[in-house]
């Protein structure tokens, strides 16, 4: 997980806010949906397309996601690390030191996939939550 976000952010996140940085070399969602071997779930990779087509049938118009879900943000800031592992059987949920956000993933034969990411709002001071917690699956059923 942490070298996903080591590739997928952390890379950039020391120049992203730069003037001169070119925002094309960022990683954008679905270049995670590319990715071989895959790091998400059959099921998000099919939400998050579902997605997408929605909106481009939209004429552009955000459908579900107007952030980046792996990132739970518009404008993120530092860097995404792991912080608190808990493994049970063939699941795992780790909490986000950046993001407010905990990551469930599941194994699937040798390997670890994403299966939904957690995310809760609070205000800038950490202490009121300003929405209901909420999480990706639910966010790209609607």
């Amino acid at each position: 997980m942490q070298k996903f976000y080591d590739w997928y952010w952390n890379q950039f996140a020391d120049k992203a806010n730069d003037l001169n940085f070119d925002l094309h070399k960022l990683h954008w969602y679905d270049d995670a949906l590319r990715l071989k071997p895959p790091v998400l779930s059959p099921e998000l990779i099919r939400l998050i397309k579902k997605d997408e087509d929605e909106s481009k049938a939209a004429g552009g118009d955000i459908v579900n996601l107007d952030f980046d879900p792996f990132l739970n943000s518009q404008d993120a800031q530092g860097k995404y690390v792991v912080g608190r592992v808990v493994i049970a059987r063939d699941r795992c949920r780790a909490t986000l030191a950046a993001g407010h956000m905990d990551a469930e993933l599941q194994k699937s034969g040798s390997i670890w996939l994403f299966v939904n990411f957690h995310y809760s709002y609070y205000s800038e001071d950490g202490k009121k939550k300003e929405f209901p917690n909420d999480d990706l699956l639910h966010i790209l059923s609607r």
